[in-house]
């Protein structure tokens, strides 16, 4: 009998067996992906867990640990607490973030916005992708998480991505583009993922995240690679984003790209539809801020760019830092300035923007950063500031001088260029002028002389016996006579 009950168990057993075979092992997501990257132990039951055993893995996450402790203790906290002060008060930094030029810089941009319901990021870096880790070979593994910490390195103790830096460490190993960057950074933030999808609302390609802190509500990360030079492509993009409304700008290591003219659609775009604009010198030139229209506060201290960029300083920038638009100073670096002694950032408010009631923190409180277990900061490696070029675009656009802001005209009478000169006659000029010469006096001419008048022969006299004669009488004569008595002619 016994036999007979236990003949069908092997059968069942290889039925089980092929049925546990066909079962797919459960694959990591997207959430315990991003905290396997930002070196956060996961529990036992995740599919990642046993590669974080690994001696790969620990150095990854030994080096990680290292730069976000300094850039949490050095830059992160400081920021945080200068935007409560200076920032959280407005409306619009709960609204939509604009973040062009960024590339994944979420970690900046989430310290000085952490209540913002949509954050829009644009940059010329490929979306990339995260394949599963616990998929990946020891092999491959290693020089994937490796080529990480070297994209994010500048970026952690700099505030600001190296575009020639990153494009070549992520774009040969497993985990390619900026999509890994975000996974990492929204982990380190104390940020859980809820999903990942790309999409394409505009033709561009792009990536859509929802996340949350923990009690707090669901937020949205936009993410696009975007040519934001003019053209089809950047109108398509402005178009898009400006049907999300109105909100705040955040503009920040940005190559000194919008004041070209090649740059005017996106330039253009800012001014008309943001709220508010923080921004550092690299972006929007002061000139775009016109009296009247926004409330300006500057911090900081405004000095020279970085050589590479070959520009020289905007004199309205610094004639307005010499005015008491100049508020304050600033605890952090910003920008391509690293150090907070000659960082700077310009906020700008425009005038209808109001205050409105005072401000409220939200119900959830903050998100709690990953390795909160006080640790030594550690000195941070010499950053390689004279690599951050320019981000590239497509045909290489030069980066030109900004132009300064207009500066009070003085009339100044205006140059007429010179007269084309007149058509002169020809002047005969003789081979030799004669002097004047004064005429010798005349010789005197000898008085002529009349000539001899004939001898007056006087008539003989009558006889007296003939007749008598009787005198006339003497008359004086008017006209003048010569000697012998004859009228002159």
């Amino acid at each position: 009998m016994i036999p007979e009950i236990l003949k069908p168990l092997p059968i069942l057993l290889a039925s089980a067996a092929i049925a546990s075979a066909q079962i797919p092992p459960v694959s990591s997501t997207p959430e315990e992906q991003a905290r396997f990257l930002a070196g956060i132990p996961l529990p036992r039951q995740s599919a990642l867990a046993p590669l974080q055993q690994a001696p790969e893995y620990r150095t990854h996450q030994k080096t990680l640990q290292e730069q976000w402790n300094f850039c949490r203790e050095i830059r992160y906290k400081a920021m945080q607490h200068w935007a409560s002060d200076h920032l959280a008060r407005y409306p619009a930094t709960r609204g939509v973030l604009r973040y062009l030029f960024g590339g994944p810089d979420f970690l900046n941009a989430y310290a000085f916005f952490p209540d913002t319901r949509v954050m829009v990021l644009g940059g010329l870096e490929p979306v990339g992708e995260v394949p599963p880790p616990e998929a990946l070979s020891p092999e491959s593994l290693g020089p994937a998480l490796q080529a990480l910490d070297e994209a994010l390195h500048t970026s952690l103790f700099a505030g600001y991505f190296i575009t020639t830096e990153m494009k070549p460490q992520l774009a040969a190993c497993a985990f390619r583009g900026v999509l890994p960057v975000l996974y990492t950074e929204l982990a380190l933030t104390g940020n859980s993922i809820d999903s990942v999808s790309m999409e394409r609302p505009f033709g561009s390609p792009g990536v859509r995240i929802i996340y949350h802190r923990p009690g707090g509500p669901q937020q949205t990360l936009w993410y696009f690679q975007a040519d934001l030079s003019n053209g089809k492509e950047c109108r398509r993009f402005l178009a898009w984003l400006g049907e999300l409304g109105p909100g705040a700008s955040y503009l920040k290591a940005a190559s000194y790209l919008l004041p070209l003219d090649s740059f005017s659609e996106t330039r253009n775009f800012l001014t008309r539809t943001s709220e508010l604009i923080l921004q550092d010198d690299s972006g929007l030139p002061y000139r775009c801020f016109l009296p009247g229209e926004w409330r300006l506060s500057l911090y900081g201290i405004y000095t020279d760019p970085l050589p590479i960029f070959k520009l020289q300083r905007d004199p309205a920038l610094t004639e307005a830092y010499a005015s008491p638009l100049r508020v304050g100073s600033l605890p952090f670096g910003a920008g391509y300035h690293v150090n907070s002694s000659d960082a700077n950032l310009l906020l700008a408010v425009r005038e209808n923007e109001a205050l409105g009631q005072a401000y409220i923190p939200p119900v959830a409180p903050a998100a709690v950063p990953a390795f909160t277990t006080p640790s030594p900061t550690p000195r941070p490696a010499k950053v390689r500031i004279r690599k951050a070029l320019p981000v590239p675009i497509r045909k290489a656009i030069p980066v030109a001088t900004p132009i300064p802001a207009p500066m009070p005209v003085i009339p100044v009478p205006p140059v007429m260029p010179p007269a084309a000169p007149p058509v002169v006659a020809p002047v005969i000029v003789p081979a030799a002028v004669p002097q004047p010469v004064t005429p010798p006096a005349p010789a005197p001419i000898p008085p002529v002389q009349a000539p001899p008048a004939p001898p007056v022969v006087a008539p003989e006299p009558p006889s007296s016996a003939e007749f008598t004669v009787t005198p006339a009488p003497v008359q004086e004569n008017p006209v003048p006579l010569t000697e012998n008595g004859k009228p002159v002619d």
